[in-house]
């Protein structure tokens, strides 16, 4: 597959995975969700050109999303919903950041090696997503809305660059998938 259908792909892979873990849980379904969404990564797995790369990259999103959502759970910038599994926080969540960790090699490789640009882009981004999330009923804000999205926007204008940078360092910087189908096998 071209990198350019690979990135589409992908994107396209991110967010129904997002939707999947943010309706689930805000459906009473966060398991299911949960479920589905990682059945998405492991297509991307299934499809990307550096497998072992990928698995790298989500492995240390998912540790580092966890510690993020944690502590601003914790300090009361936002509450998820709980899940039946009881965790710290719901299982979507970890599944998630495995989803965004997958973004970088693909369709967020364009943030690699421009800082800036990625902070701008996890400044608006990550407020704007966990709003999102908020809205559709997977979480709720703390006692002040304004300042909460403040704190989102500080803290995901250090966590994309970060990504972005470790993305870097960890594989290719533009990943392609493999496709079904071979350039032979039809042309």
């Amino acid at each position: 597959m071209s990198p350019g259908i690979s990135k589409i792909v992908n994107a396209i892979l991110y967010e129904l995975g997002w939707a999947c873990c943010v309706l689930g849980a805000a459906w009473g379904y966060p398991l299911l969700g949960a479920g589905l969404a990682v059945l998405l990564v492991l297509v991307h797995l299934w499809q990307a050109s550096e497998r072992s790369a990928e698995l790298r990259m989500i492995g240390l999103a998912i540790l580092l999303g966890v510690v993020v959502d944690s502590s601003q759970q914790a300090f009361g910038v936002f509450s998820f919903k709980p899940d039946a599994l009881g965790l710290w926080v719901p299982l979507w969540v970890f599944v998630i950041w495995a989803q965004f960790a997958t973004l970088f090699h693909y369709a967020l490789g364009w943030l690699v090696g421009r800082p800036l640009v990625a902070v701008l882009f996890g400044l608006i981004g990550g407020p704007l997503a966990y709003g999102g999330g908020i809205r559709l009923g997977a979480a709720e804000f703390g006692p002040n809305p304004i300042q909460s999205l403040l704190i989102l926007a500080l803290i995901w204008a250090l966590v994309v660059p970060l990504l972005a940078w470790l993305s870097s360092r960890i594989g290719p910087p533009d990943g392609h998938y493999r496709g079904i189908l071979k350039r032979s096998d039809y042309a």
